[in-house]
């Protein structure tokens, strides 16, 4: 055999070495960067996992609402009771997941925030979705493994962070930023239309705590801000309890509820000559799924109050505007009825 075909033979296999030695290592450089799925959850721990997440716990149940805003409903695997017993949210989840129609998705929970741990291990879950007061639940996950993202909803900047780091641990990044992108622009355009005469609101707690209310830098007092109006509490607090004294003194033009009866405010002797009251300025944001404060629906509380306090913001535009943003975040699969 000629001494220069072995040669050309011999840098052919060297050349196909070579080829191979880098192809390799380009697919791994491509499986190392996809394993490096992270996100930092509200504790600022770092949340590391090993692929996308497809089966998720999530036991806050605002959280599971925008699951399903990210189109991620059929990676539920464990939600709270309280989806199910909350008729406002069971019937209009039900309308996006037959799942929750048939009650089929495991609850790992009891009435309240208790979580049988036991429950949520079989369901052999990528990652806990977990409510930052529910410190006896996340401890016992993590000590079991189980990857924890805690998330608190305390403002827009947390439901924003939150909302974009759960979607990057389920691979759904881009619709979580498109989700953000979408809220901030209509917050900016309600901005512009602010009235000039700000009114007062006073907000009363879900359940009938008519006199534990938000205060100033709070999630509520977000959405009366996006509003144009003002929260009647001046007080610094997330969550202040208040004298039937304290809102007299403050005198809101509007008494504000959410997952509450009106009666529970006109039932109350101790403010039957608070001028909201005898003016019957006293409302329920019903039904209350569309008004969550706790997710970025705190854009639909704002347009809510905007309309019950601004007459020129008309029901006809509300209700269009209302419609216009169900459709964008259930992505057109979700009647308002």
């Amino acid at each position: 055999m000629p001494k220069d075909f072995l040669v050309f033979i011999r840098s052919c296999a060297v050349l196909c070495s070579v080829m191979l030695m880098v192809a390799c290592g380009d697919r791994e450089a491509r499986n190392s960067s996809f394993l490096s799925v992270k996100a930092t959850d509200a504790r600022g721990v770092e949340i590391v996992l090993s692929d996308y997440a497809e089966r998720v716990v999530v036991l806050f149940e605002p959280f599971v609402d925008e699951m399903y805003m990210l189109g991620a409903g059929d990676k539920l695997v464990g939600i709270p009771q309280q989806v199910y017993q909350n008729p406002s949210t069971y019937h209009y989840l039900s309308q996006v997941d037959p799942r929750i129609a048939r009650r089929e998705i495991a609850t790992p929970t009891f009435g309240g925030r208790s979580t049988q741990v036991e429950t949520v291990i079989g369901l052999q879950a990528h990652l806990a979705i977990v409510y930052e007061y529910d410190t006896e639940t996340i401890a016992q996950l993590e000590g079991l493994d189980i990857p924890v993202f805690v998330v608190s909803s305390k403002d827009k900047a947390h439901i924003y962070d939150e909302l974009v780091g759960v979607a990057t641990l389920i691979g759904k990044r881009k619709r979580a930023e498109d989700i953000v992108a979408y809220i901030n622009k209509a917050v900016d355009e309600m901005a512009t239309e602010a009235d000039s005469v700000r009114k007062s609101v006073y907000y009363a707690w879900s359940k009938g705590r008519v006199f534990s209310t938000s205060g100033r830098g709070s999630l509520v007092d977000l959405s009366i801000q996006v509003a144009g109006a003002v929260n009647a509490c001046p007080l610094p607090l997330e969550a202040p309890n208040v004298s039937a004294e304290s809102i007299y003194k403050w005198n809101p033009d509007m008494i504000v509820l959410w997952n509450s009866n009106v009666n529970d405010v006109y039932s109350l002797a101790e403010l039957a000559a608070l001028p909201a009251v005898v003016n019957k300025q006293v409302f329920a944001m019903e039904p209350t799924f569309f008004f969550d404060p706790h997710t970025v629906k705190f854009l639909l509380f704002a347009k809510q109050l905007r309309h019950w306090a601004y007459p020129e913001y008309t029901d006809k535009t509300f209700k269009h505007e209302l419609e216009e943003v169900v459709g964008f975040l259930y992505e057109n699969n979700m009647s308002l009825e």
